[in-house]
């Protein structure tokens, strides 16, 4: 037989080998996918290694994050070739916030902080309520009181009075058969001007002609007396200035009774012993 006449290639055997492998190759992909369409898990695995081949050649590192957002995008696919953490760069979408957990144990108590430093003075309160006027004290020992009356006729009554808080008054009453009115007093300690004395301590009442003197003695053993005049009417009244003056002189100690001019008594003569002329 004579031989074929065949083109030889310009590049040798080895190119010639390079082209069969093509061939071959090609062959061999149309194999796969006929077999990828009769098997799933074939298809599957198809799917994965298009995936890596997409994030291989995307430098940015999108590519397969692109992916995912597609409705065409299975997870459990990206699952099968996970790593412990997923293998994959990108996140997926956050899901919702978990339950709060249980509390933790109460942690001890921390060490007290320094005192802070005195605040400022407040303001002062308002003046609280007047309390109740307490129960009068009991009168105190050596008091003096005292008490004098005069009476001129049988229709009137005069009366001077010294109470415990040494007070000195005057005082007149009517009086008609057996009716008797009621007292009328004069304070006559209230003129400011009056020189009442201090401590007194005995009173006295004296009238004569519509004029009463009312005398009081000090602890000290001072005289003081003051005058009072009497209106006539019915009732009868007094008009007492409340002015007082010491009585001069005061009384002392050892003072003499009142000088009397001494005299020989006359005594009656016997009449045997009359003179010659007389008898």
């Amino acid at each position: 037989m004579s031989p074929v006449s065949r083109n030889r290639s310009a590049l040798g055997p080895v190119a010639r080998r390079r082209s069969a492998v093509v061939k071959g190759g090609a062959l061999a992909s149309l194999a796969l996918v006929v077999a990828g369409i009769a098997s799933p898990a074939f298809a599957t695995a198809q799917t994965v290694q298009a995936a890596e081949t997409v994030r291989t050649a995307s430098p940015a590192g999108g590519g397969d994050c692109k992916a995912k957002e597609d409705s065409t995008w299975d997870p459990r696919a990206v699952g099968a070739q996970a790593g412990p953490r997923g293998g994959d760069e990108c996140e997926g979408k956050r899901g919702p916030t978990g339950p709060t957990g249980p509390r933790g144990p109460q942690g001890e108590p921390g060490e007290d902080g320094q005192d802070g430093a005195t605040g400022a003075t407040g303001a002062t309160g308002a003046t609280g309520a007047t309390g109740a006027t307490g129960a009068t004290g009991a009168t105190g020992a050596g008091a003096c009181v005292d008490v004098d009356a005069v009476r001129d006729n049988n229709d009137r009554e005069f009366k001077a009075a010294l109470t415990p808080d040494g007070i000195t008054y005057a005082g007149v009453r009517e009086i008609q058969n057996t009716t008797v009115g009621p007292w009328i007093w004069y304070d006559l300690t209230t003129n400011e001007e009056g020189d009442y004395p201090t401590g007194a301590c005995g009173v006295s009442i004296g009238h004569q002609a519509n004029r009463l003197v009312i005398e009081v003695i000090t602890v000290g053993g001072e005289i003081w007396e003051t005058f009072c005049d009497v209106n006539p009417g019915t009732p009868d009244q007094l008009e007492c200035d409340g002015v007082w003056n010491d009585a001069v002189p005061q009384p002392n100690p050892g003072d003499p009774p009142p000088l009397r001019t001494h005299a020989q008594p006359i005594r009656p003569m016997d009449p045997n012993h009359l003179p010659k002329a007389l008898k």
